[in-house]
């Protein structure tokens, strides 16, 4: 299917221009995605938050937080007197990576996106949140 294999390509592009900040600060791709998915969704603070929206394992976004604590870029905490759900904030120190990791996103966008007028771009907007909506709507939970 043609947008399948186009999409492969997009995420790939995505990979290629996200890849120098992941280099520069010794992180694995995954660490980066987690870092930059709780900056952009500062609602979304929880592991089961990632693991749900981001349709990533549990097991790899827990080695990855696990790696953000220990390297000091996120910390843990509970809140409202409830120790079951842990809460995840980032810390100052993954500032510069924050920094760079919007302005390799937003080199994305802009290549991506080159050419097109604004109707275009708000145009593709709908169509993918539609798209992205109506795929989400028929996963199956595994039995």
């Amino acid at each position: 299917m043609l947008f399948w294999e186009n999409q492969k390509v997009i995420h790939t592009f995505y990979i290629q221009c996200t890849k120098p900040v992941c280099a520069a600060y010794g992180l694995t791709q995954m660490e980066f995605d987690i870092l930059m998915f709780l900056h952009n969704n500062p609602q979304h603070d929880t592991a089961s938050d990632i693991v749900k929206l981001r349709m990533l394992t549990k097991s790899h976004v827990s080695s990855a937080l696990k790696s953000l604590e220990n390297k000091r870029y996120i910390t843990k905490s509970y809140q409202n007197g409830n120790r079951k759900t842990v809460h995840l904030a980032i810390t100052e120190a993954a500032a510069d990576i924050l920094n760079d990791g919007k302005t390799a996103q937003m080199k994305f966008a802009q290549q991506l996106f080159r050419g097109f007028s604004n109707e275009e771009f708000e145009f593709c907007k709908a169509l993918f949140s539609r798209m992205y909506t109506n795929a989400r709507d028929n996963i199956h939970p595994e039995v």
